[in-house]
C-alpha cells in the first residue's frame, strides 16, 4: 500500500506543480491584458483630448473666417472711404488754391 500511496502523492504533487504553473501564467497573462487596457485607456483619452482642442481649433477658425463677400464688401468700402478722402482733398486744395489767388 505505501507503493500505491507514494505514487498517489506524487501524482498529486506533479498535479499541484502543474496547476501553479498554469495559475502563474494565467495570473501573468492577465497582468500583461490589465496593463494594455490601461495603455489603450491612457490612448484613448489622450485622442478624446485631442479631438476635442481640433474641434475647438475648428469652431474658431468657423467662427473668425472670412467669406469672399465680405472681403467685397469691405473692399467696396474702402474704395468709396478712398473716394471720400480724396474729394476732400482736392475741395480743400481747390479752396486754397482759390484763396491764395
Amino acid at each position: 500500500m505505501s507503493g500505491q500511496t507514494a505514487a498517489v502523492e506524487l501524482a498529486i504533487s506533479e498535479l499541484r506543480r502543474g496547476l501553479e504553473v498554469g495559475m502563474a501564467n494565467v495570473e501573468g497573462q492577465i497582468a500583461l491584458l490589465h496593463q494594455l487596457q490601461d495603455h489603450h485607456e491612457r490612448r484613448v483619452d489622450e485622442h478624446a483630448r485631442l479631438l476635442d482642442e481640433l474641434g475647438e481649433r475648428i469652431t474658431a477658425a468657423e467662427r473668425d473666417q472670412v467669406t469672399r463677400g465680405q472681403l467685397e464688401t469691405r473692399f467696396r468700402h474702402t474704395v468709396a472711404l478712398l473716394g471720400l478722402i480724396v474729394t476732400a482733398a482736392s475741395v480743400v486744395a481747390t479752396t486754397v488754391l482759390a484763396v491764395l489767388t
